[in-house]
């Protein structure tokens, strides 16, 4: 508390100062009778004081909003005097600004000590006169010191460079405009992710609503005297802070108290993506979780997921703060309470109240969010609040599944041994450029990993979906997938013929190639014997129907590239590969059949083309299409080694004894990782890993 020399008693400016002495205007707002009082300081555009106006007030309200930079907004009614009036010379005129004090006689003390409220700092907005014959009164409306900001535009642009702290950020707009109040502006770590140009013309509101927004649980505000404030809203997270205020069971102040629920929007599960850089590919994303044994939690109702995309967004820790942010709203603001009460002077937006519920009969704690009040002795206070839960968050909680992979790619050659492979029989080497490991988690059963590649850099991502293979064991990756065709090192050693390919035949090329060859190359580089067999078997033997089946959709796949994605798409094509294979001429391999692709100055379609003609005895790649066609089902019976009863001793892959190699590679042995090399991640790329 400290003293103003125009206000005889106590003076509380602010509501942080109000919480060291609760326990004194808590009896001092629970007395039986309330002499009120209200005072009104004029302040001139130096801040000092220029007149205080007691007891010419007749009616008034206050308005306090948390979701608003404008947070506090009024009006006030007086008797008209003279000076008064709206003119140049007038107390109310606009370039002054008012303070509002709300004051309580202390009737217990000697001489009845009055506390004043400082209520808030505003400009008067919009100034109305009312004459009649017997009153005349003025009525103001109020605004705080942000609303200044509001018409204030920038006669010159200003930039804001990548990398200043939101804090230093938002104080360089203010100081620009003139601004030199601040009261608690908070540093942070939090810096702006990319150049903010502010044009001329632009509001300075916009501009700190733009900075605030960056990251989602900041806060930006005018307080009661009229400072700027900048801070986290810590009150959401911590679960130990102190109530500002308690309507227990017996309140005299609490007249009425409701609940309402709006369950439908509850979510255990906030999902956040920003904006995908153009070099990297990289998507930052954060994913909050409620934690599953908990009110919300997903043991007690499900997974309720709901997906954010901020094309905003280039910095994970901004998807972090939303997801934070907004999993807080969808698990918290789902209940709400409405109270009426005497006036609280002193509570503010974001405080936390605890009520006695007559219905639960507990105390339970609530977030205010908005506050109305009248400034009359008999005026009630009304209460908007949301029911607080503390449930504990959950980010990113798939850091064990990433270990897991990144070790395996760092010490059991889930990379540079399929890169091995494809060197021995492929004859492709990647160049040494950047490939990002990058991880994300959607539905099971999805795509489960994949490669992208941009025109005009050779950086490439390989993205992982935990999901699916997050939950590998052992050096191989078996996961929850159910055939061992899905060991992770497979899937990802298909992947890195992807990457090896697009480094080695450049994306414009790759780009017009047919998704038959690109797939089926890779497919046929592990081998996938298990998918094939998934495509044409029936009752544990080969059904004429589905393997006619498989024929024509490899022909239509080389004839008009109608790719569906289907598992059979991808059996056709691996069909296709091991064709090729089987009619390249003697003394010429894969290798040779790659070189003519890489060589060729042709579109990627052409290539191909052209290098199954160069490389095989037909005249044609029409004719290769058409042998395909008459004999292709006679090449599987004859020629392609099923295990029919169970798994596989050969993959069928370009290594194996069924092609090129000379032993059988089982789906245990096709990437050997007992012979990685520990600490070896690539031979012809630069990895680096983006972690979730």
């Amino acid at each position: 508390m400290i003293q103003q020399n125009f206000l005889q008693g106590n003076v509380v400016m602010n509501s942080e100062s109000a919480k060291d002495s609760l326990a004194d205007f808590a009896s001092l707002h629970l007395q039986s009778i309330r002499r009120l009082h209200v005072t009104v300081e004029i302040l001139g555009k130096d801040d000092k004081t220029i007149e205080v106006l007691q007891g010419i007030s007749t009616s008034g309200n206050m308005n306090i909003n948390g979701a608003s930079l404008i947070r506090r907004t009024g009006s006030l009614s007086f008797v008209l005097f003279d000076n008064l009036l709206p003119s140049q010379s007038s107390l109310l005129w606009m370039t002054n600004k008012i303070r509002v004090y709300a004051g309580i006689d202390d009737l217990k003390s000697q001489d009845a000590t009055t506390t004043h409220f400082c209520l808030g700092t505003f400009f008067i907005a919009e100034p109305n006169v009312s004459v009649a014959k017997d009153n005349r009164t003025i009525t103001i409306e109020l605004e705080d010191r942000m609303a200044r900001w509001e018409n204030e535009q920038f006669e010159n642009k200003l930039i804001i460079e990548p990398e200043t702290p939101v804090d230093i950020a938002i104080q360089s707009v203010l100081f620009a405009m003139g601004e030199t109040q601040f009261g608690h502006v908070q540093q942070t770590i939090e810096t702006v992710p990319y150049q903010i140009e502010f044009a001329q013309g632009s509001t300075v509101l916009e501009a700190i609503s733009q900075l605030v927004n960056l990251y989602m649980d900041w806060e930006a505000y005018y307080n009661t005297e009229g400072y700027f404030v900048y801070q986290k809203m810590t009150m959401k997270y911590e679960r130990d802070r102190g109530a500002d205020w308690i309507y227990d069971e017996y309140s005299p102040l609490l007249s009425s108290f409701n609940n309402a629920y709006t369950y439908k929007n509850v979510k255990n599960r906030v999902v956040v993506y920003g904006a995908m850089d153009d070099k990297t590919g990289l998507i930052p994303r954060t994913q909050a979780d409620l934690i599953p044994s908990t009110t919300f939690g997903a043991d007690n109702i499900g997974i309720k997921k709901k997906i954010f995309m901020e094309s905003s967004y280039t910095k994970k820790s901004q998807c972090e703060a939303k997801a934070k942010f907004e999993l807080w709203k969808a698990s918290t603001f789902q209940e709400s309470a409405t109270l009426t009460s005497l006036p609280i002077y002193f509570l503010d937006a974001n405080d936390i109240i605890e009520i006695w519920n007559p219905a639960t009969r507990e105390i339970e704690r609530y977030s205010v969010t908005t506050i109305g009040y009248g400034l009359s002795a008999s005026d009630s206070m009304q209460i908007q609040a949301s029911r607080v839960y503390y449930d504990d968050v959950l980010i990113d909680t798939h850091d064990v599944q990433v270990d897991y992979i990144i070790d395996m790619i760092t010490n059991k050659g889930w990379l540079h041994i399929p890169e091995a492979r494809i060197a021995q029989y492929y004859g492709l080497v990647a160049d040494g450029s950047e490939l990002v490991v990058n991880f994300e988690y959607n539905q099971t059963g999805g795509t489960t990993a994949y490669v992208t590649g941009y025109l005009g850099t050779t950086t490439q991502t390989l993205t992982v979906d935990l999901a699916d293979l997050g939950s590998g064991t052992g050096d191989s990756g078996d996961n929850i997938l159910t055939s061992k065709g899905d060991y992770t090192d497979r899937i990802i050693g298909h992947e890195m013929l992807h990457a090896v390919m697009n480094n080695q035949f450049g994306m414009s090329k790759i780009a017009e190639m047919p998704v038959w060859f690109l797939e089926g190359s890779a497919e046929f580089l592990h081998g996938a014997d298990e998918r094939l067999k998934f495509s044409i078997l029936e009752d544990g033997v080969i059904s004429d129907s589905y393997l006619d089946y498989i024929i024509e959709r490899g022909v239509s796949l080389m004839n008009i590239n109608d790719w569906s994605s289907s598992s059979h798409d991808y059996s056709a094509s691996y069909l296709i590969m091991k064709y090729i294979d089987k009619k390249i001429t003697l003394g010429k391999d894969m290798k040779n059949f790659m070189a003519s692709i890489k060589a060729s100055t042709v579109d990627g379609l052409t290539a191909i083309k052209d290098a199954i003609v160069a490389n095989t005895g037909f005249a044609t790649f029409e004719a290769f299409v058409l042998d395909f066609e008459t004999n292709g089902s006679t090449f599987v019976k004859t020629k392609v080694s099923l295990n029919l009863a169970g798994d596989e001793v050969d993959t069928g892959s370009v290594g194996g004894n069924n092609h090129r190699g000379t032993t059988a590679l089982n789906a245990e042995m096709i990437f050997d990782n007992s012979t990685a090399t520990a600490g070896l991640l690539t031979t012809g790329f630069k990895v680096t890993f983006d972690r979730p």
